[in-house]
């Protein structure tokens, strides 16, 4: 085997392919369809006396090769660990073409990384190694692309994260992790089937997201035109077959959740939920904490002490935590009769910045959360306040608080346990509350779901309702969300020999961050990449800002974008904003180049001077000798903080199409069909719905569209074909 010592990878890369070509030529396939494999390596080191001196057929990646003389040791990997190759010369049988093994004269066409099938004889060398005297090497699948030397030279980890299965590949102990995340859920099974639970698979899809505070992810079904939310929660579902005459029942799967990336978090996480009809949360408590032992013996044997996030927690004892008692005790606030200026004074004196909407329920949920840091557990949070539980029975010793527990597992909330409400009128009710609230900004706030409430109107018995995520099995790894699963999601990208090797030109949704490997030209002291250079017919030309008066070129608008904004889509919208400015002016019989330049260099000083925009570039434009009409128009799209009022079709175009091009680009990225067959119905939908691009200014649009004195529907509509027929959103580009 030739060593690969020095080179980059394309180099190597090229070396491989070379190789691979020889052994077509020899007649050797390498990529067959199929190799036989007796055993699993770890069945011959744990089982060696059984297997010693026979002849067997095992299978695996090449992970080392030492040469010495006419003698040879390598190791071959398979999912459970590797096994010595033992190689004598006079062993190895000759290359042969017809049964695809590779003789002692072609080891050089092996590399580290390749699969192989080897037989031979189960032995052990001089220093006891166990190992297989290799007699025959057949090629299950070359490799093109070198390993890495030592995991040591991919410690990124965004690097492994995004390469997980090199990650994989190199550290043995991520796929024995990922080994117990299987483990994991099926320890729930075995238990819950155990109990008389049954498993039912509910949608993913939903028309209204239920049983979560949390954003939903919206998608489009394009048989009914209508759009739908991923569940953030296994409820309501679960709860309509209890409706339905199941008494047990449960579902592990995916939910989805639109929020922030973090250790703890992920937007895409698997949990499980469980309904127990004719049972309360006192019943459920019982049952849970046999769960967690259950899971917890199964996954390591007994173990109860566990050091998570920095905290020593004992799973032999679990205490119970009181919430008005806790909140009461370190913050002077009844939580069954809370005042909202109290509750802020005591936020803002424990530090927390308030950035969300301040109302009751966030502001005692985030005081708790000020003392849940602490707590080790693991103990049940019991007797929360009916607010904080919207969907929960109220206590019939307290009508203030509800019959809810939540494992606290070192300092965070690790699941949800509750006596379900079967009361429709009462539910109907807490349902209505908070679509007020959501009506009225919080987007957190629960949805109202009318289907849910006629199912209780037929009827459903007292039921306990209990979920958990895979964040538990997090916790007891104490790993990070992201290393605890196979693979997280991450910001799509490209890196440099992605795309040497396959073609820029190639490569779908390439990323902004693949400007630094476009070839580059001067523009002002600062740079511009060979892309924008397209825009204009004229290229060659230097731009400089002092020979920039009255309307400038396209192309040199095109050069100042670039120079003054970094962000990839910020320069995007200003070339949406633009494309339909121009077509505006054309319908208006106005001139488009001067519409179609001021779209563009609307926010020009936005990247950089965010706090003096677009007083900034005002500035600029005055000073360079633009035409008024562009001033006046770039200085009213932010008449808010401008105070200059519209007064120009131009201007009033610009107002309506700004915002909305941000809008009707999210919904874009929802749709498989991105811009192309938009209609009125579903955009207005999203208009109307808060959540969705909740930064977009819903007023600020209709501002716009009133001054110019269009309909909201057609305008979208229009807007949305203009973008269609942009080259950037061209899918045959």
């Amino acid at each position: 085997m030739s060593q690969e010592k020095t080179g980059d990878l394309i180099s190597q890369r090229k070396i491989r392919i070379e190789k691979m070509e020889k052994l077509r030529k020899m007649g050797i396939d390498p990529y067959p369809s199929k190799v036989e494999k007796d055993h699993l390596n770890s069945e011959i080191i744990e089982n060696y006396d059984k297997y010693e001196g026979k002849t067997m057929k095992l299978t695996g990646r090449l992970m080392t090769w030492r040469e010495h003389g006419h003698l040879v040791f390598g190791d071959i990997e398979d999912e459970t660990g590797k096994i010595q190759l033992y190689i004598k010369e006079e062993n190895v049988e000759d290359t042969n073409a017809k049964a695809g093994n590779i003789g002692w004269e072609d080891f050089e066409l092996l590399d580290i990384g390749d699969f192989v099938q080897a037989t031979g004889e189960i032995t052990k060398t001089k220093s006891g190694e166990i190992s297989i005297l290799i007699k025959k090497l057949v090629l299950a699948s070359k490799t093109i692309r070198p390993l890495p030397n030592k995991w040591s030279g991919l410690k990124d980890n965004e690097l492994r994260f995004r390469r997980r299965y090199l990650d994989m590949t190199m550290n043995s102990e991520v796929r024995e992790l990922m080994k117990r995340r299987s483990k994991f859920w099926q320890a729930h099974r075995e238990f819950l089937n155990s109990q008389g639970f049954t498993e039912i698979n509910i949608p993913v899809l939903e028309h209204i997201p239920g049983g979560g505070d949390a954003t939903p992810f919206v998608t489009h079904m394009n048989a009914i035109d209508e759009d739908f939310y991923l569940r953030v929660s296994h409820e309501l579902p679960l709860k309509r077959l209890i409706g339905g005459g199941f008494e047990k029942v449960y579902d592990i799967g995916p939910r989805f959740r639109n929020e922030g990336l973090s250790d703890e978090h992920l937007p895409e996480h698997v949990a499980m939920e469980f309904y127990w009809a004719y049972a309360n949360w006192e019943d459920g408590m019982l049952l849970v904490k046999d769960l967690m032992n259950h899971v917890i013996d199964e996954m390591y044997g007994g173990q109860k002490q566990f050091t998570i996030r920095g905290h020593e927690v004992d799973f032999s004892k679990w205490d119970r935590i009181d919430f008005g008692e806790i909140v009461g005790d370190h913050f002077g606030i009844d939580v069954y009769d809370p005042d909202l200026k109290k509750i802020e004074k005591e936020l803002q004196k424990a530090g927390v910045e308030i950035d969300f909407t301040l109302n009751i329920p966030r502001g005692i949920d985030n005081l708790w959360k000020v003392l849940r840091k602490d707590i080790a557990g693991p103990a049940f949070l019991i007797n929360h306040p009916i607010y904080l539980s919207p969907l929960q029975k109220p206590s019939q010793e307290n009508p203030n608080m509800v019959e809810r527990f939540q494992p606290i597992i070192a300092g965070s909330e690790l699941g949800n346990g509750w006596s379900e409400v079967n009361d429709p009128i009462d539910q109907f009710e807490r349902f209505s509350e908070q679509q007020r609230m959501r009506d009225s900004g919080d987007a957190e706030a629960q949805w109202l779901d009318v289907d849910y409430v006629e199912m209780l109107e037929y009827g459903m018995p007292p039921t306990f309702g209990y979920g958990h995520s895979e964040r538990n099995f997090w916790f007891f790894e104490d790993v990070t969300a992201r290393e605890g699963v196979p693979f997280p999601q991450l910001k799509h990208k490209y890196d440099e020999n992605t795309i040497k090797i396959y073609g820029r030109e190639n490569l779908p949704q390439v990323d902004a961050d693949e400007d630094d490997f476009e070839k580059e030209v001067t523009l002002n002291g600062g740079s511009v990449s060979a892309e924008s250079q397209s825009d204009t017919e004229d290229s060659d030309r230097k731009v400089d800002k002092q020979d920039i008066t009255k309307l400038p070129t396209r192309k040199e608008a095109t050069a100042l974008l670039r120079e003054h904004v970094k962000d990839e889509y910020q320069i995007l919208h200003a070339k949406m904003v633009a494309a339909a400015m121009e077509a505006y002016a054309a319908k208006y019989d106005e001139d488009t180049d001067l519409w179609y330049i001021t779209g563009l260099l609307h926010d020009l000083d936005y990247f950089e001077h965010p706090e003096a925009h677009p007083q900034t570039s005002v500035g600029w434009f005055k000073e360079w000798e633009y035409p008024e009409a562009l001033i006046h128009a770039v200085d009213a799209h932010s008449h808010l903080n401008t105070g200059k009022i519209p007064e120009t079709s131009m201007s009033k175009a610009l107002i309506a199409i700004d915002e909305l091009s941000g809008l009707i680009y999210a919904y874009s990225l929802m749709r498989p069909d991105g811009f192309k067959g938009m209609k009125a119905k579903s955009l207005k939908k999203k208009f109307k719905d808060k959540a969705f691009a909740a930064k977009i200014d819903r007023d600020e649009i209709n501002y716009g569209v009133e001054q110019l004195g269009v309909d909201l529907g057609e305008h979208m509509v229009e807007l949305a074909r203009i973008f269609e027929t942009m080259p950037e959103f061209k899918t045959d580009k």
